[in-house]
């Protein structure tokens, strides 16, 4: 039996246990097949619930995950394979590219240009690649922007800027252990055996969520001092804009637009 990797998941065989992010991309893929089987048969929204149902349930036991997903992709194949033998629907003209397959190749090609800030091998890569998009904000951008906001009333010592910069230092500034401390639950999460996979899908969401608050409140605040302040020397323009079009870049690639806190700045205010 020929053995492939674990991402690609259209054969029968899975030759290792699946990492949190591959688990992420295979219960996507299985997702999208639900989707596809309900709109293209006129199928009810009950069996992909049922599947939600049962993807909930092996997370809160000890089910092996790799083990389950690998029987879900079987069962929605066949079921698949079955309605298309019923229909007799025409070959296509050429492969269809699998559309998970497209998605997930398109996400990661988005963020792959980032550092992969492995803490741990088995974390998710989006997690890796968010923590080394942050790195660099705290590397590149924040020294130049702490000259840039110094006559502004959004400088360093402002309220705002204190609760990003401490929030930075805590999403992505390595600890004692060598990690942030925010993802010190994580890293303990990652090295247990067995492992609580629906326990390492919250802190890697957890951490993705709080990355998207810093982020777009860090937008917030640059783009409205760029807005006000439009008389600084060129030297602090040049700063604001690179570190806006870096942190635009990051929530795009990564999807965090939408990620955004309710409350609002209590600190200075728009002019």
């Amino acid at each position: 039996m020929t053995k492939q990797g674990a991402s690609g998941y259209h054969g029968r065989v899975i030759p290792r246990k699946l990492t949190p992010g591959e688990i992420t991309a295979v219960v996507g893929k299985i997702r999208k097949k639900y989707d596809e089987y309900l709109v293209k048969f006129f199928k009810p929204k009950s069996l992909r619930e049922a599947f939600e149902e049962r993807y909930l349930r092996s997370l809160r036991s000890s089910v092996d995950i790799s083990s389950f997903l690998l029987a879900e992709i079987g069962a929605i194949e066949e079921l698949i394979r079955r309605e298309e033998e019923r229909i007799v629907l025409p070959p296509p003209s050429e492969p269809r590219p699998d559309i998970a397959d497209k998605v997930i190749e398109e996400n990661r090609r988005r963020i792959v240009k980032y550092r992969d800030a492995a803490f741990h091998p088995d974390a998710g890569d989006e997690a890796r690649r968010l923590l080394g998009a942050l790195q660099q904000i705290a590397e590149e951008h924040w020294p130049a922007l702490a000259s840039a906001l110094r006559e502004t009333a959004s400088n360093m010592n402002s309220l705002e800027m204190l609760s990003l910069d401490s929030q930075l230092r805590y999403l992505s500034a390595p600890g004692r252990d060598g990690v942030p401390p925010f993802l010190v639950r994580y890293l303990g999460q990652l090295k247990r055996f067995p492992r609580n996979y629906a326990a390492i899908d919250r802190e890697d969401k957890e951490f993705i969520l709080e990355s998207a608050f810093f982020l777009n409140d860090l937008l917030s605040i640059l783009e409205r001092v760029r807005r006000v302040y439009k008389d600084l020397a060129a030297p602090a323009k040049e700063a604001l804009a690179a570190a806006a079009e870096f942190t635009w870049n990051v929530i795009v690639d990564f999807r965090l637009k939408d990620l955004k806190r309710r409350k609002t700045w209590t600190g200075a205010e728009e002019r």
